[in-house]
């Protein structure tokens, strides 16, 4: 096939092509970043938690009777909850780790740091001396908290965070920044506002509080648990069950928890995995919309190339005709158009992986993202080469049924 005539051709009529290699250009840089984009949002999801999800589930309550009493609710529910068959642990928490309130401080290894300003930010916790256990994370190092640091029971939410514990237990992530030795355990950790030090007895292996994207993404994944209980009226507990045992838990404290209690009423309760998929649920709908996007853009492209193969089909059928009359077979001029399309597709694709990795750039600085990989670049050409050919496939093929006689009247 004579390539040079082919270029000619198509440059006499080069609207068209034009037009349909920006389109190729366009769905390219989209369909790379945002197939990146899905990526980076799905992987985000599927990172390690750390809790024991399946069998966690919590409780709120809310006092409004004027004979409550706050410390000894707290004390005779979590007696009640730890005496109940199938409970592995039970404890009072401040914030529901995948819930969406979160509180930050700045905690550095020497007060000084702090003193200039510096520090490294992370999420806070405060929960009743078996909230390590509660929780089910994995500690590579020292213990959970001892019953008699447990800080009483605050009026209001400062006032707690002013008295603060006297021991704390830290992520790993966050220990590896301000002791990368690996000495961490046994340090004083500064905290930074509170101004009042403390000793890490304990480092968690895995823990993330929400899976966010972006900057706020390691944050999300670095916390500092302290001991302390709930201040009122509010009171939320998480519940550890033994495999297989959650929901059967919680119907029971659902009947019983209320009337153990006058003065204070349920106001929700919820399985952990619940929890866990509802603060997913707007990243996976992100997921749907991105994709759908995706697919539109791909198939306006794919109808734009069958709408140039059908017109130009339509415009030449003199010519298809007269190459048939003097022994192009159908073969021919199939591999015609196939060509051509390869070569306008080729063309936007050019274009579409620079502006791809111009988007790709820019997102990652917008975001924090890692570098879209080169790897994309070069899956998103052969997607685009093969979804160009499968889309002139079948205006190739009317093309080359075109008989001469046919053609000839045209005349």
């Amino acid at each position: 096939m004579e390539i040079r005539a082919l270029l000619s051709a198509m440059w006499r009529s080069r609207t068209g092509p034009l037009l349909v290699a920006a389109q190729v250009a366009i769905t390219l840089a989209v369909v790379v970043n945002v197939a990146y984009i899905i990526q980076q949002r799905l992987a985000n999801i599927a990172r390690p938690i750390g809790m024991d999800v399946e069998n966690l589930f919590w409780v709120q309550s809310h006092s409004f009777g004027r004979d409550y009493n706050h410390v000894a609710t707290i004390e005779s529910d979590l007696e009640y909850l730890q005496r109940l068959p199938g409970v592995v642990a039970a404890a009072s928490t401040t914030n529901i780790p995948q819930g969406f309130g979160s509180s930050v401080l700045a905690f550095a290894a020497t007060q000084e740091e702090l003193d200039k300003g510096g520090g490294t930010p992370a999420t806070v916790f405060f929960g009743s001396a078996r909230y390590i256990e509660t929780l089910g994370v994995k500690l590579s190092a020292g213990r959970g908290f001892d019953a008699a640091a447990t800080m009483p029971a605050a009026d209001s939410y400062r006032q707690m965070m002013g008295n603060w514990s006297s021991e704390v237990v830290i992520t790993k992530n966050l220990a590896d920044k301000l002791w990368p030795k690996g000495d961490a355990l046994g340090k004083t950790l500064y905290v930074g506002l509170v101004n009042k030090p403390a000793t890490i007895v304990g480092i968690i292996e895995q823990f993330q509080h929400q899976p966010v994207q972006g900057r706020a993404r390691d944050l999300f994944q670095t916390a500092v648990m302290a001991t302390a209980l709930s201040p009122s009226p509010n009171i939320t507990y998480m519940i550890r069950a033994k495999p297989g045992q959650r929901d059967a838990l919680m119907a029971r404290i659902e009947k019983e928890f209320a009337d153990r209690n006058p003065g204070r009423f349920i106001r929700s309760m919820e399985a952990f995995t619940d929890t866990v998929r509802r603060t997913r649920a707007g990243a996976r709908s992100s997921v749907i919309t991105l994709s759908v996007v995706a697919v539109f853009v791909v198939a306006v492209t794919m109808v734009g190339i069958v709408g140039l193969a059908a017109f130009t089909v339509a415009t030449r059928t003199k010519q298809l005709g007269t190459r048939r009359a003097i022994g192009a077979t159908k073969f021919h001029i199939l591999r015609y158009f196939l060509v051509e399309n390869w070569l306008i597709t080729s063309v936007g694709a050019i274009v579409g992986c620079a502006a791809a990795l111009g988007v790709g750039i820019k997102l990652s600085l917008l975001y924090e993202m890692p570098r879209l990989p080169l790897y994309y670049l070069v899956a998103g050409v052969i997607a685009v080469w093969l979804l160009g050919l499968a889309a002139v496939f079948v205006p190739a093929r009317r093309a080359a049924g075109i008989s001469p006689a046919v053609a000839t009247r045209t005349v």
